[in-house]
């Protein structure tokens, strides 16, 4: 199974997962004309799109996937939000199966109406990837993990530094992202038995570090963990 960061910020998220059957997108953000380079020019390949909630960085081209045939999967919350009633539904902690994964969506914690979380699981190799965007926190653990994609948004620090900023855009990051302390105390309690490497999503402009980022996270779960800062955008375009 590979999981390739496509783009991941605020402009715009998106993520595709492989596991040499079947190819999945993770979050549709950008514009389907980006979208469309961001993957080579083969969005209307994929078999499905996942998105966790309905916001315009996480859902901005739907539309335009589903016109090209491309199944997109949201929680009824997130489809009626979009006024939206072509959508595969998804029903927190169902499987549904899409391709060779099993996808099992789980709720999160954010300013959406009812956002979500993957577990996948390919039938190919048998690995599976927990995936969770914004999101404040997580209230579950997943043993047997092979790859973790989780929001690292910001440190309370540098959002303290941080000048004109309006306080209800404060307040909002407070209360609707994850900070680095909830994703390594997170990722402190997760079975790291069988992880390989760990995904931190959707770092903010003004209020993250990569380089400490990096390193705190890569303290929690030790060296011989791949730690990757997805970038803003897929480098080599």
């Amino acid at each position: 199974m590979t999981f390739t960061p496509l783009a991941s910020s605020s402009h715009g998220n998106a993520y595709l997962l492989d596991d040499g059957t079947t190819r999945l997108l993770i979050e549709c953000g950008p514009t389907y004309k980006h979208l469309q380079k961001l993957t080579g020019y083969t969005a209307a390949q994929l078999h499905g799109c996942l998105i966790s909630h309905e916001h315009k960085d996480h859902a901005g081209c739907y539309k335009q996937l589903l016109k090209n045939g491309v199944p997109v999967y949201a929680s009824k919350g997130t489809a009626e939000s979009l006024e939206c009633d072509i959508m595969e539904e998804l029903e927190p902690w169902e499987m549904e199966r899409i391709g060779t994964f099993d996808v099992l969506p789980f709720p999160v914690f954010h300013d959406a109406k009812e956002p979500m979380g993957f577990l996948i699981r390919s039938q190919c190799d048998g690995e599976k990837l927990v995936f969770a965007t914004d999101t404040v926190n997580l209230a579950y653990q997943f043993p047997g993990v092979n790859l973790v994609a989780i929001e690292c948004n910001y440190a309370d620090d540098i959002l303290d530094r941080v000048q004109k900023m309006p306080e209800k855009v404060r307040y909002r990051i407070r209360n609707a992202h994850m900070s680095i302390i909830r994703c390594c105390t997170w990722l402190e309690k997760l079975d790291k038995s069988n992880v390989r490497e760990i995904y931190l999503m959707h770092l903010s402009d003004a209020c993250s570090n990569e380089w400490m980022f990096r390193r705190m996270v890569q303290d929690v779960v030790g060296p011989y963990i791949h730690v990757t800062i997805c970038p803003k955008e897929r480098e080599g375009l």
